[in-house]
């Protein structure tokens, strides 16, 4: 797959308000993700190819997040949501490692100071040395994960390394002491459904702290235009759930029902954070 790498310069490093920010050290992901919601943010950044066939290099974010975290007291950071963190890229430019140097140094003098670190990438394993320095639990490092079948994820998410070996990252960074969970995000109708109870047991197994979920996000027929090819190749049940689960507006309220079920069976040890 090509991909078209531009380096830019960013104003801002953290966007957002009131406390919550999000930090976002590339626009774009080589992951390329079917189902991501992202995907409507090239058309403000003026890109025309397929989601997945360019990504911004911020090459000046670490010196400009310096200076704004040097205002900010409490801020709670989510990194990030319109990009993996940990995409090939990163191990070149290696902009998200220089991001957590900046945090956690920012961590030591602001005991407030939060850090949400998302990715489907087991490269996260790389900056173990700068994770485990967060003071307390200032850092969180969470796995994104639809399904543990490495089959079916490849449908899904066809360059993201796949969930076998999130989960294995998972084990080996909860063996160093840190603070780990899973977001299971984005719930796809019909696949993860069948998949929650053996998730939500991998969870239990590794030793997990907490464990999220999120719906997916059709967009006004953004995302879900992308996705329904595959939910008619995997055959008629599979469609009919998909569609289901698009209109009917009390989905969300169902699968809460399913999660609390599965964690009543379970007596899972994991905080169960809502459906968001």
């Amino acid at each position: 797959m090509k991909i078209e790498f531009e380096e830019v310069t960013c104003k801002s490093a953290l966007t957002g308000a009131g406390g919550d920010y999000r930090l976002n050290p590339y626009v774009g992901c080589q992951h390329k993700c079917i189902y991501c919601y992202a995907t409507f943010i090239a058309r403000w950044r003026g890109k025309e190819g397929p989601w997945g066939s360019w990504v911004q290099i911020k090459t000046n974010i670490v010196s400009v997040l310096q200076r704004e975290l040097h205002r900010k007291k409490g801020a709670r950071i989510f990194l990030s949501t319109v990009c993996d963190a940990y995409q090939p890229i990163e191990s070149k430019h290696q902009i998200t490692r220089q991001c957590l140097e900046v945090l956690c140094k920012k961590a030591h003098l602001d005991p407030q100071l939060d850090v949400f670190l998302l990715t489907k990438s087991d490269m996260v394993q790389r900056d173990c040395d700068i994770l485990r320095q967060f003071p307390g639990d200032s850092l969180k490092v969470v796995f994104s994960i639809t399904t543990h079948r490495d089959e079916i994820a490849k449908k899904f998410e066809p360059y993201a390394p796949s969930p076998s070996e999130r989960i294995a990252a998972a084990r080996t960074l909860k063996k160093l002491g840190l603070k780990v969970g899973m977001l299971i995000n984005p719930i796809l109708p019909y696949i993860t459904e069948q998949d929650m109870k053996a998730l939500l047991q991998m969870a239990e197994d590794v030793g997990l702290d907490f464990v999220g979920f999120d719906t997916l996000n059709y967009i006004s027929g953004h995302v879900g235009r992308k996705v329904r090819p595959i939910y008619e190749y995997m055959g008629k049940e599979a469609l009919e759930r998909f569609e289901q689960a698009k209109r009917d507006p009390l989905y969300k309220h169902e699968l809460q029902k399913l999660v609390a079920k599965i964690a009543r069976e379970g007596k899972f040890h994991f905080k169960i954070n809502p459906l968001s």
